[in-house]
């Protein structure tokens, strides 16, 4: 009986950690601190933060390497851009995930 519960509690235990790496926030690039924005949305298909501030000029704006872009079409024609959404780092960081709300 004393293995089984050896064994069961390292089941549990693996299982817990697991779950846990799935809870953990990936790194985002900083949000940026436009002061004509104050509600960022990172867009996880963009792999960039967009203004969600309905009251900004800049709502709807595309932030990317201290730039902003305000058409997704601008944002996706920008080099670095361009450069940024075939690396690694996009393929399995920033532009992979769920979209997270900062300010």
């Amino acid at each position: 009986m004393r293995k089984t519960k050896k064994v069961l509690a390292g089941v549990v235990t693996a299982f817990a950690a697991g779950m846990a790496g799935c809870n953990s926030q990936q790194s985002l690039p900083p949000v940026p601190d436009d002061l004509q924005c104050n509600d960022y949305e990172f867009d996880s298909d963009e792999g960039v933060w967009e203004c969600d501030d309905r009251n900004s000029p800049h709502f709807g704006y595309y932030y990317f390497a201290g730039r902003m872009f305000s058409s997704v079409a601008g944002l996706r024609a920008d080099s670095k851009y361009k450069t940024y959404k075939n690396s690694p780092e996009f393929k399995s960081g920033f532009g992979k995930g769920s979209k997270v709300s900062g300010s």
